[in-house]
């Protein structure tokens, strides 16, 4: 069963197979891989992690193929065995609750799921915990706007977390907005829904503009070189270089 005897290779397999965009082997071979944890009555906190980490790549291949519907009896498994995780941890290896991949995460792949599932009363709930548990979680505001639709809160909510995400960083030959505890975003994705938002005459839609506006200003501010490519960085930097040459008091 696609060598299913070394479950972490099995998992480096499944993410090769996503990213050679060979989808519906990895919804088969994740499949499989999570049935055959979950039968597993007496599972060992390995075999928990395991499952955890395959129902998350479950989630997202169905979600990517269309098959939202499917996909939400997928992640309320998720989060059923997450907790039972954290509880394994808890009495058993605390120190690696901290390496878990954040709660949030998985409350913004919920919405996520949710939402392609029809089920957008329960994907809001799940995208505003996301966001009170990552302040300011701007890869879950978009997702909220692309999943759900252009909804006032969900505009207002990614305007904001645009405006408190900081200045665009350029990395990787792509421009990315960073925000302080939660994943970086595609600056240009930002700014392409912030755009699209604006014709709707929802929410605040001056503030979507100056933001999407602000997202331009400063990609080409960058390429002509007039600004530091990451600027938040650069800043750190230079919060380190002395202010004064203390030799020329001696």
């Amino acid at each position: 069963m696609f060598g299913m005897n070394d479950p972490a290779q099995t998992l480096i397999q499944l993410e090769r197979y996503i990213l050679d965009g060979r989808m519906e082997m990895s919804e088969v071979m994740a499949m499989q891989f999570t049935e055959m944890f979950l039968a597993r009555k007496k599972r060992s906190a390995d075999d928990q992690i395991m499952l955890v980490k395959g129902l998350r790549i479950l989630c997202d291949v169905l979600v990517a193929r269309g098959k939202g519907v499917r996909a939400v009896a997928s992640v309320h498994i998720l989060l059923k065995e997450r907790k039972k995780l954290v509880k394994i941890l808890r009495h058993g290896a605390p120190h690696l609750i901290d390496q878990m991949t954040p709660e949030a995460e998985d409350q913004h792949r919920a919405g996520n799921v949710l939402a392609s599932g029809g089920k957008k009363r329960a994907a809001r709930k799940a995208y505003a915990k996301a966001e009170k548990l990552a302040p300011g979680n701007l890869s879950a505001a978009l997702d909220a706007c692309r999943y759900i639709g252009y909804e006032a809160k969900l505009i207002d909510w990614l305007a904001l977390s645009c405006q408190a995400a900081g200045p665009v960083i350029h990395t990787g030959g792509t421009f990315m907005l960073e925000p302080v505890g939660s994943a970086p975003v595609d600056a240009g994705q930002v700014a392409e829904a912030l755009l699209g938002a604006v014709p709707h005459g929802l929410g605040n839609s001056s503030l979507c503009a100056a933001q999407a506006q602000r997202i331009e200003d400063e990609k080409a501010a960058i390429m002509r070189g007039e600004a530091a490519a990451n600027a938040r960085l650069q800043s750190a930097l230079d919060s380190l270089t002395p202010k004064h040459d203390y030799y020329e008091y001696s």
